[in-house]
């Protein structure tokens, strides 16, 4: 899931192609359409769903019906900066990590997000 601001998914989706990420990409969801190009030249879906205080609930029903039917162990929120519902977050708990922005590129630990037990992300 990202912003309107691209730099953490461009961040990923480099790591991804060159190797230095093993993951495979199921999904890209955002409310910004800025992405869709970068997202779609690698055949990635991309998910356009704006999301408001009145669509909230349907949205996350979207991206819970996007991760079972996908399969994806893993929900990035790439500097994504909606606040999940309790119950989305308890539904797939351990399953979602939040990145801040300041850790791409230029984070300092050794392999801080080591995502390399998840196959599959949205």
């Amino acid at each position: 899931m990202v912003p309107k601001f691209d730099h953490c998914l461009i961040d990923i989706l480099y790591r991804v192609q060159t190797g230095k990420l093993p993951i495979e990409i199921k999904a890209v969801v955002s409310k910004h359409s800025n992405s869709r190009a970068d997202v779609e030249r690698l055949g990635i879906p991309f998910y356009l769903w704006p999301v408001n205080k009145e669509s909230k609930t349907e949205q996350e029903a979207k991206l819970d019906e996007l991760i079972e039917r996908t399969g994806a162990e893993l929900v990035v929120l790439a500097r994504y900066m909606q606040i999940l519902s309790d119950q989305l977050s308890s539904k797939h708990f351990g399953k979602i990590i939040n990145i801040h922005h300041s850790f791409l590129p230029a984070f300092k630990g050794a392999m801080h997000y080591n995502l390399t037990g998840h196959e599959s992300v949205v």
